[in-house]
Parts: C-alpha cells; sequence; structure tokens
C-alpha cells in the first residue's frame, strides 16, 4: 500500500529518512468487564528478578567484544515454506554426517551481557540496579554508552556514526539507522562502518507513519527516523520502580531492519484473507525493527530482544508496538537438529517468555552438520521465532498478538559447551571450521580454506551475521481495544493511563484479520547485507 497520508499530512512515500549532523542533533470485541480503564495496573511476575548479570569481555584484542551484545542470531537460509507458507524446521532432517568438531582455539566462555553494550565499556556501574539514567538527560543511555566504536577494521569515524540520531517517544536523542558505507563529509572519501542495520527503513510504504508516532508530537525536528533503545530506556525508568527487576541493553550493531511491502495475507488453509462481505484480497504493509546480535554468548540464555513491530492492513488493521520482545525463555536455547530440544544455558534474570523460541547452532549440531565434506551452511542456520502478545493489566485479557521469526545464515557464534563454566556460556567461531581436524570443505567454508587462520572479525570471514531472512504470521488486535494503550516494557499491563517507564502502544482491530489464524510467509530468502560493504562480525 503507497502514498498513504499521515496526521501531518505528508505522504509516507514522500517522507525521507532525517540525517542530523552532531553539532545540530540536537532537539528536543469487548475487553473484560468494567473495560480497560477499570483495570488496574499490576507488576509484572516474579520471574523478572534481579538484575542480569554483566558480561566479561569475550576476547580481550576485540574491542567490539567489549560491548553489549544483546541479542544475536544467525542462520543460513532457507527453512523450507511448503508451498510458500508452511515451515520446516531447519536443520531437522540434515544428512551431513561428521564426527568430530576440528580443533581450534577454544573461544573463553562468557557471561552474557545485559547491562553494558559491547560497543562501549561503562567507565561505572550503573546505581540502582542498573535503572538510573546517567549523563545528559537529553540523550539516551543507548546514545551515550551503547553507541559504535570503530575496530581497526573500520574505516568511519565514531563522531559520524554518531551524527545518524532519531528522537524518540521520550524527546530523547537515539541512534538509528545508517548505511554500511558512506561519504564521510569531513574528507570527502567512502568510508564503512563495519555493520549493517538491515532494510532502508525509509522503503517502507508507513515509513512516514510508523516515524509519526514515535517522534513527541510538539518537536520542532519533524521526523527524524527509527530510534534505537527505546525500550531499555523504558525499562530503566520501569525498573527504579519495581523492585529487583532485571535491566537489559544492547549492543548497537545489532539493530535491523525489516520490510515487507504489499503482502497478500493467506489463511491457515491457504485461502486468501478477504475483507467480509467482498472478494477484495487484506493486503498488509510491515515495518520491523528487531534486535537480532549473532556474535556473543547473549542469546544463548537471553531471551529478551527489543523490537519494534508495525503493520497496516487495508481490512483497518493498525499496530505500531514496542516491546522487549521475548523469544521463548531465559537460561535455555534450542538445538538446530536432532530433537530440536532445549539447551540448558545459565546467567540470565529475564523473565519467562509466552512462547517461541531461539535455535541457535551448538557443537553437537556443528559436529554433525557443518564439519567435513558433507558441511552445510544449514547446520549454522538460527532461528528466533517469536511470539509476542500485549495484554490488560489483569494478566489474561489478550489486545493483540503478533510473532514474526527471524533467521540468520552467517552467525559469527555457535555454543560450545566445553568452553562453559558453571556461571558462563561459551561460545565457538564457524569460521574456524575452515581448519584443523576434519575440517569443512563446502561453501562458504571452502572461500577461504586455502588463506591462514582468520580472526572471526576480519571482513574477509563469510561469517558476518548480515545474511537474514524473516517470516511474518499471526498480526491480530482484539476487537474492542483502545487505540492507544499504555504497557510495561514487555508488553503487559496495558491501561489507558501512562505510568512511569510505560511505552505507548498504538492498537486497532481489522474487518478481517481480528479472526483470521495466518498462514506463516518467508522474505528476504537471498538478503545479504553485508556484500562488498565492509561489514564484518560482530555485526
Amino acid at each position: 500500500m503507497k502514498n498513504h497520508t499521515n496526521v501531518r499530512g505528508e505522504s509516507d512515500a514522500g517522507t525521507l529518512r532525517r540525517w542530523h549532523p552532531l553539532a545540530g542533533a540536537i532537539a528536543a470485541g469487548a475487553l473484560a468487564a468494567g473495560g480497560l480503564a477499570a483495570l488496574s495496573l499490576t507488576a509484572p511476575s516474579a520471574q523478572a528478578l534481579e538484575p542480569a548479570p554483566q558480561a566479561q569481555q569475550a576476547e580481550a584484542t576485540a574491542a567490539a567484544e567489549a560491548e553489549d551484545d544483546s541479542q544475536e542470531a544467525t542462520a543460513q537460509h532457507n527453512p523450507a515454506v511448503d508451498s510458500g507458507h508452511g515451515v520446516h524446521a531447519p536443520g531437522a532432517q540434515e544428512t551431513a554426517a561428521a564426527e568430530s568438531l576440528p580443533s581450534a582455539t577454544p573461544e573463553p566462555s562468557t557471561t552474557p551481557e545485559a547491562s553494558a553494550s559491547p560497543e562501549s565499556t561503562p567507565t561505572a556501574e550503573p546505581s540502582h540496579e542498573g535503572h538510573e539514567p546517567s549523563g545528559d538527560s537529553q540523550y539516551s543511555t543507548a546514545y551515550t554508552e551503547r553507541n559504535w566504536t570503530p575496530t581497526a577494521y573500520d574505516t568511519c569515524s565514531k563522531e559520524l556514526h554518531a551524527s545518524y540520531t532519531a528522537l524518540g517517544p521520550d524527546g530523547k536523542i537515539y541512534p538509528t539507522w545508517h548505511p554500511a558505507q558512506v561519504t564521510d563529509p569531513a574528507t570527502g572519501t567512502l568510508c564503512t562502518f563495519g555493520h549493517e542495520h538491515g532494510a532502508d527503513p525509509a522503503s517502507s510504504d508507513i515509513y512516514g507513519w510508523v516515524v509519526d508516532h514515535l517522534t513527541p508530537e510538539d518537536t520542532d525536528g519533524g521526523k527524524t527516523g527509527i530510534p534505537f533503545g527505546y525500550a531499555s530506556e523504558a525499562l530503566m525508568t520501569y525498573g527504579a520502580s519495581h523492585e529487583g527487576m532485571a535491566m537489559r541493553h544492547e549492543d548497537n550493531a545489532g539493530h535491523k531492519i525489516f520490510i515487507a511491502n504489499d503482502v497478500q495475507l493467506i489463511d491457515e488453509f491457504r485461502d486468501w484473507v478477504t475483507i467480509p462481505g467482498t472478494q477484495e484480497i487484506v493486503t498488509c504493509d510491515f515495518l520491523i525493527k528487531q534486535h537480532q546480535g549473532s556474535w556473543s554468548p547473549d542469546a544463548t540464555s537471553n531471551n529478551a530482544h527489543e523490537a519494534i513491530y508495525a503493520s497496516r492492513c487495508s481490512d483497518g488493521t493498525e499496530i505500531i508496538s514496542t516491546t522487549l520482545s521475548k523469544f521463548g525463555n531465559s537460561n535455555e536455547f534450542h538445538q538446530t537438529c536432532g530433537t530440536l530440544g532445549p539447551v540448558a544455558t545459565v546467567g540470565s534474570k529475564l523473565p519467562m517468555g509466552y512462547g517461541g523460541l531461539r535455535q541457535i547452532p551448538d557443537a553437537e549440531c556443528v559436529a554433525k552438520n557443518a564439519t567435513g565434506n558433507a558441511a552445510s551452511l544449514w547446520g549454522m542456520y538460527e532461528l528466533w521465532k517469536g511470539e509476542n502478545k500485549i495484554m490488560a493489566a489483569d494478566g489474561q485479557t489478550e489486545l493483540a498478538h503478533f510473532d514474526p521469526w527471524f533467521g540468520l545464515r552467517n552467525p559469527s557464534r555457535y555454543y560450545n559447551p566445553a568452553n562453559s563454566t558453571a556461571t558462563t556460556n561459551g561460545i565457538s567461531r564457524p569460521v574456524d571450521l575452515a581448519w584443523g581436524d576434519n575440517a569443512a570443505t563446502t561453501y562458504p567454508w571452502n572461500t577461504v580454506a586455502a588463506s591462514v587462520p582468520l580472526n572471526w572479525q576480519d571482513p574477509a570471514s563469510p561469517f558476518d551475521g548480515a545474511q537474514r531472512d524473516f517470516y511474518l504470521t499471526q498480526n491480530k488486535v482484539a476487537a474492542g481495544t483502545p487505540a492507544t494503550v499504555y504497557t510495561d516494557p514487555y508488553g503487559a499491563g496495558a491501561t489507558e493511563t501512562e505510568f512511569p517507564g510505560s511505552i505507548r502502544q498504538h492498537l486497532v482491530s481489522g474487518s478481517a484479520t481480528t479472526t483470521a489464524n495466518l498462514s506463516t510467509q518467508k522474505f528476504d530468502t537471498d538478503a545479504d547485507y553485508g556484500h562488498n560493504n565492509g561489514v564484518h562480525a560482530p555485526n
């Protein structure tokens, strides 16, 4: 759907992302009986206790690894899709048989980081269990403490990266999307940031509408972009008044944009979803910002990763939601082979999920499917299955339900229990499988096997976390839901009244999607955001 007019009278198609130089960046059906307003705000379940431990540095030689990578998922593309809609669990029918992992230098074990960014090391431990913002109140923690710092492989400056900003709903300045390489105005030459943020959000048909919702109404700066880190900032405020709630911050590079325009919906029976009383197929536009880190141990235990999910459909359905989206439960992930069963991990204090899961390759599956002459990139595929619900304050009434999945074809880490301890989760590097005993001899390892062993951050490594796909499934708002509700940062406790640390959610039920169960559709099967643009792990 194209050229919609937003509430400020601007055309979405004509709205451009604003780039602010650093010096000029600063600008300030029915519900339960009694209705939503009658439902009282309740604290989240006691599962969200105690601050998550900070991660130790995984590699002393990697400055970027000192940052908090709060979510990483990688994958080799293509879980098979039956007729384009049904999903086959990746790796479940792999036939590769490798006897043992190649010998490689063990990756030091690390504790998942949930309160320090991998791209910057805080100079002091935050007070109040990590829930007290520090520094200039005009700037978000994501901007001041979790922003990007170049590595030896990068040619753009930290200052140039910091010039890409967006105003969040709270009026604070946040990092936002930028190209992976740009012309540096200071030098007139092309430079690289070494990481990417996925699709250009301005290519979405609903970009202007979404940014209008996320930008404070009284700002003079107009539309600025998609803010990275707003849910974590809200959690700092919310957690300050909720004793024992774990803090959650994420690294800059892991924020990724996913776009799907003019998607025709298909129901569970593979029939078109039509507007009631007509033959008109329901068409939707989707703009999603999902944090999905794929280089650190973080996602092996931490399940909550910031998401901005927006959809607008021709049947009237509208969703703009910001949450810390939970992919399954904390302190576990699921294997990518065999029974696809859970693997227990340690260190996370984040709350349990509503469902969904994180499938991440581990040493056992890598030994079976990513070594020797039968190695397949399928053996490295990660699939994060989201399950998002906006819940009323009674804890029972479901106001909205949407569950995008995110796949990653070339992560730069896999879980290795040999490198783990009783208190930390260890990882190893997929690129190392190109050398040593029973080395992988197939693509993409064969593209680097003739060289000397590469550092996992080297841009020559094919494992940069930039080959991603995604899936869309349910997308519904319950009938009678108020268009504006306020929730905690996890999407729970919804009321019609704003409260400290709350996030405004925009929810409008449609005439068709409210009751339809949708088939899964896959997008970006061959997308690679790291091709010839300087992108490398950690990304």
